[in-house]
């Protein structure tokens, strides 16, 4: 990545730094390969810059949401890869990640969802739930996980398209047959696990 760009990610940078950052971002959405770059400093914690970190998922994101289809097999399962490993590695990391970072994750994972759920990962929540195992930090993240699936499917404030309303209409009758109950029984975990231990979760 180029390190200077990067400079102007910062909120203190000037204006220029920040002007070749918009620009080096830019570059990066067209570039058909550039979100590897982004998928690796993910997946191998390259960078410690939170902005850096939330400039990938970003990244990532405008992949996911408007280049998915043309990418292979093999690049889809990477994204996926990358999202778990990112994920695996919260679970060690001493402290969590700034609160703007987990909820741009959550919502690539989200994107990913709706993309991949009917088609490629009808295990998306087993696996996510075989990562997080319901301790807190994890517990946090499958929350916000959720609530961003919830966002991308149910959400009326959003605009959808007729594809896209019935894409999310067969992925909520699927999830009711394939996984609801599973769900439930998650949250009716983390309330007896977190109600009177961890409240703020």
């Amino acid at each position: 990545m180029d390190e200077q760009a990067l400079l102007g990610l910062n909120p203190n940078a000037d204006s220029d730094f920040r002007q070749r950052a918009l620009a080096y971002f830019e570059q990066l959405k067209i570039s058909p390969d550039a979100w590897q770059v982004c998928a690796e400093a993910l997946a191998q914690r390259t960078y410690s810059d939170d902005h850096v970190k939330f400039f990938c998922f970003q990244v990532l994101e405008h992949q996911v949401k408007y280049k998915y289809s043309e990418l292979t097999t093999v690049q889809q399962q990477l994204i996926r890869e990358t999202l778990i490993s990112w994920l695996q590695a919260q679970m060690l990391n001493p402290q969590p990640e700034k609160t703007f970072i987990r909820n741009k994750a959550a919502q690539v994972f989200a994107l990913l969802f709706v993309t991949e759920y009917l088609t490629k990962w009808p295990k998306f929540f087993f696996d996510i739930l075989s990562v997080v195992d319901l301790n807190p930090r994890g517990v946090d993240l499958y929350l916000r996980i959720l609530m961003a699936i919830d966002s991308e499917l149910v959400d009326r404030d959003v605009v959808h398209t007729s594809e896209e309303a019935r894409r999310n209409t067969l992925i909520k009758d699927t999830m009711r047959e394939q996984c609801i109950p599973n769900l439930v029984e998650s949250w009716y975990q983390i309330l007896q696990n977190y109600q009177f231990t961890n409240s703020e979760v």
